[in-house]
């Protein structure tokens, strides 16, 4: 599961799978911390824990010394821990392509997607776009320039909205058997096709606002993001070199080369160690190979003519 104290939509794994909840606008994050630890605690936890205090505790009650009384419950609990660990290797490979449930919400205390995905593609697609944007509102940057209480409220409206959509699932049942029965008035299958158009249209106009709350924020975002860099880009090059700093480097470098040449030049004047190759005439250089040296020349052979031997 994620924070509560970033977002109040939060992800995690159930009996049947992920999925996306929005936690009820009561729910506090001590609240849910509290709830998480108590999910956590699973019963074989419990019984094992209460096993190995069983255990120790008739080991050393029983058997002459300590070190008898250690001795035993050392090899009772090795026992033990070896049974527990066969057992649940044996389960887990019974059960390997089934879920671990993590996460257990009661009734009344959040909303998930899945609640409303026997609705439509349509309906579902719009549950998720407004946890989305609750969840985006929470966590945006631009919240610190923002009214604190609007993420609240976004929260509170996505509750009440989604509160109002479940209550219209009877509804969307009356309509669909309405317009199935020959018995029904056109009257009767016109109030419920009303009705439930009323809830969808009402969900689409909060989606719509709560859009425009995110596109605001989106825009504030990426100015923030200019701004910020901005003043990196202005701090980044402010600590360049600059060009007198560049051009004393490339002056105190150019006179290096002149001062080795100097000293090797003398060196070579006392030590009589000759003329380096550049310093003689080109003539004296080392001849370079122009043919590859991977091809090699071929004698001349009898019919060429420069190969004809001569008495």
């Amino acid at each position: 599961m994620g924070n509560l104290s970033h977002s109040p939509v939060l992800d995690g794994v159930f009996p049947d799978g992920p999925d996306t909840v929005l936690l009820h606008p009561a729910v506090t994050a001590r609240h849910w911390r509290r709830r998480q630890a108590l999910a956590a605690v699973r019963p074989g936890s419990v019984l094992k824990g209460l096993a190995g205090a069983t255990v120790v505790g008739f080991a050393l009650v029983s058997g002459d010394g300590f070190a008898g009384k250690f001795i035993f419950a050392a090899v009772v609990l090795i026992v033990v821990l070896a049974g527990w660990r066969a057992a649940c290797a044996a389960r887990d490979e019974r059960r390997l392509h089934v879920d671990t449930p993590r996460t257990r919400l009661r009734r009344g205390e959040g909303w998930r997607c899945r609640d409303f995905a026997d609705l439509g593609t349509d309906t579902a697609r719009l549950v998720r776009d407004l946890l989305a944007g609750v969840d985006e509102l929470h966590r945006t940057p631009a919240r610190a320039w923002i009214d604190p209480a609007l993420p609240g409220e976004a929260h509170r409206v996505v509750w009440e909205t989604l509160c109002c959509l479940d209550r219209g699932r009877d509804a969307r049942v009356l309509a669909e058997e309405l317009a199935t029965d020959p018995d029904a008035g056109e009257d009767l299958v016109a109030a419920a096709r009303q009705a439930v158009t009323s809830i969808d249209e009402g969900l689409s106009e909060v989606a719509r606002h709560l859009r425009g709350c995110v596109l605001l924020t989106r825009a504030w975002e990426a100015k923030l993001r200019r701004t910020d860099l901005t003043c990196r880009t202005d701090r980044v090059l402010a600590a360049l070199p600059g060009r007198d700093e560049l051009r004393g480097l490339t002056g105190a470098a150019e006179l290096l080369p002149r001062n080795v040449f100097a000293h090797v030049t003398a060196a070579r004047d006392l030590t009589h160690a000759g003329e380096f190759p550049w310093e003689q005439v080109p003539s004296q250089w080392p001849r370079l190979t122009l043919l590859p040296s991977h091809r090699t020349t071929t004698p001349p052979g009898a019919g060429d003519p420069a190969g004809e031997r001569k008495p």
